[in-house]
């Protein structure tokens, strides 16, 4: 992963399962941000056979953004096949983009690892499974690793366990969507004070509605922004309310590539642009 690079701010399009379970609609999304300066892609991959206890397997799970009549039914239809899988990334990747995901198990990392993903996700549901984390820790990938649900000795303990490997540390509230009293986005400058360069990394995974925050977030020291990504929030399913379309997304690096550049300098000088104005208003008797 090419975090730290010319465009300042890595921005991670998290498509999830916004593609509905279809390969053409995940590469309508990658292909709908053609042009723009985003720099990875991300979704998941789950074993839904092991990662859902039997009572989730026969939940009825009947309602307007439900993909099956129960819980089972709706998470497989979301899911991509592995040889759909390894098709977008091997599509995102010839694009030139990063691709990287999240497990929730120890098959879905096996096969990750596998395919060669640039890098792997630790999802905030998964931040205290220390078993599978010590299991993709072992496979020295890069890593981002989403801060929801956990408090600061849970992000102690992640942040020793992957020790020397490259990783990034990213503040998240898992409400979906986030009220913005809710984002704490002090945390920020709080990890970077707590952990230095012991964390390769910081940024924000935001699940709220509107673009301020991630502007603040850069400002306090955010070099990764991560944001859902949909065609459109009225598509089915529940995270599209709560997700970002290409306007917002261009609007999230327009403004920070504006807040970059007029940042400027720390020497105050006059500059050669002030000199004509200078000229005219301190001669005058106003």
């Amino acid at each position: 992963m090419n975090v730290y690079n010319e465009k300042d701010v890595y921005f991670i399009v998290e498509i999830g399962q916004n593609h509905q379970g279809s390969i053409d609609i995940a590469k309508k999304m990658v292909d709908s941000l053609d042009g723009l300066p985003v720099s990875c892609f991300k979704t998941a991959k789950r074993d839904i056979d092991v990662c859902l206890s039997e009572e989730q397997k026969n939940m009825i799970y009947e309602n307007p953004n439900s993909f099956g009549k129960t819980y089972y039914e709706h998470r497989k239809n979301l899911e991509l096949s592995k040889d759909y899988f390894v098709e977008l990334k091997n599509y995102v990747e010839g694009k030139g983009y990063d691709f990287i995901s999240s497990f929730t198990d120890d098959n879905s990392l096996d096969f990750l690892s596998e395919i060669g993903v640039s890098g792997l996700k630790i999802a905030s549901q998964r931040l205290t499974d220390l078993s599978l984390l010590t299991k993709a820790a072992e496979t020295k990938l890069p890593t981002v690793i989403s801060s929801g649900m956990s408090d600061i000795e849970d992000i102690d303990a992640v942040v020793s366990l992957f020790g020397g490997v490259e990783k990034y540390l990213l503040q998240c509230t898992s409400i979906y969507p986030c009220q913005i009293e809710d984002l704490n986005l002090n945390v920020i400058p709080a990890f970077v004070e707590r952990y230095g360069e012991s964390v390769n990394g910081y940024g924000f995974s935001g699940h709220h509605i509107g673009i301020s925050p991630d502007i603040a977030a850069y400002m306090l020291g955010s070099r990764i922004i991560e944001r859902h990504y949909t065609l459109s929030r009225s598509m089915k399913g529940t995270d599209h309310a709560a997700s970002l379309e290409k306007k917002g997304v261009e609007n999230v690096l327009k403004y920070i590539n504006q807040i970059k550049k007029s940042m400027g300098s720390n020497v105050k000088t006059v500059l050669d642009g002030e000199i004509p104005a200078m000229k005219k208003l301190r001669g005058a008797c106003s």
